[in-house]
């Protein structure tokens, strides 16, 4: 390392594996770096501790990310743990075989507090938790060209985490859709519209599972959002597929997903609640019901 780093000192003594510390354990630096600023963290008895993102801003002052003395985090660490966080989802968990859209880098859990990236195809969505993060993203936005040729980026932070970390950042408002296979089945993707898709991580192996289960079934998905549980349900030869959910825009975005798909699910706008009301008045019944709400009960007597 050639220029000696700003040195961040601790209050009181830290044992955690964490690599968050609040800013009640970290003394004000006489001169204060600039949010985001790569420093050296020392102990309360001035042992060295590690290196990351110091910001005098936030409730997180320092985010670690090294506790090798002896590596930099420069941009070709950033490139290494970039191309880590690939290889396991490439090599050892061989995703490309399943999907192409899949999550990229999950911060803390792969050594990179503070960033998210998505995959969708050609598209790469990436989300600023930390202004380290976001003060660095040409060195992310290199690294992640040599791992996705000719990948194109959506990226963003949200407002709240913007004020959190005191930032400034508009991102991308007009990315273009991508569309995506998962087990054979597809969806389209946008990041601009409603990037909360569940695409990249912990419902696809959900949906393929219970896909298996529902041929010549009567199927029910609440909540069912951009129509992924339905849409799998109605490709594997469910008898009836019906989805429900309130917002009318995902509901257009499900019907677009069916037809990507040659599937034929019905799909409802309307509140759950007095919709399931309803349903239980009139006698319904289905073999499946899929209920992955964002907010369930409002109140005791929902």
């Amino acid at each position: 390392m050639n220029t000696p780093l700003p040195v961040v000192r601790l209050k009181n003594a830290w044992r955690s594996s964490h690599p968050w510390i609040f800013q009640k354990l970290v003394e004000k630096p006489t001169v204060k770096p600039k949010s985001g600023t790569i420093v050296d963290v020392v102990g309360v008895d001035g042992e060295w501790i590690g290196r990351g993102f110091y910001n005098g801003h936030s409730r997180i002052a320092v985010r670690i990310l090294e506790t090798n003395p002896d590596v930099a985090v420069d941009q070709a660490w950033f490139a290494q743990k970039l191309a880590q966080a690939v290889s396991l989802r490439r090599d050892v968990l061989k995703l490309d075989a399943i999907s192409n859209a899949w999550r990229v880098v999950h911060s803390e859990g792969d050594g990179l507090s503070g960033l998210v990236v998505d995959r969708y195809d050609d598209l790469l969505v990436v989300e600023f938790f930390a202004a380290g993060m976001f003060r660095h993203r040409e060195w992310i936005y290199e690294a992640l060209r040599d791992l996705f040729p000719g990948c194109r980026f959506h990226s963003f932070a949200d407002e709240h985490v913007q004020k959190q970390e005191s930032f400034d950042f508009h991102g991308n408002t007009t990315t273009e859709p991508a569309v995506i296979t998962e087990y054979g089945i597809k969806f389209r993707a946008d990041p601009a519209g409603a990037h909360k898709t569940g695409f990249f991580a912990d419902q696809r192996e959900n949906r393929e599972w219970l896909s298996q289960q529902v041929e010549g079934k009567s199927v029910l998905d609440l909540c069912c959002n951009t129509g992924g549980f339905a849409v799998y349900a109605a490709a594997r030869g469910a008898a009836e597929v019906l989805g429900v959910d309130i917002d009318q825009d995902v509901i257009h975005i499900a019907k677009g997903n069916a037809r990507l798909n040659n599937a034929k699910p019905k799909f409802v706008q309307a509140d759950i609640f007095p919709w399931l009301r309803d349903a239980a008045n009139r006698g319904d019944q289905y073999d499946v019901v899929i209920l992955d709400p964002a907010k369930m009960t409002r109140d005791r007597d929902q």
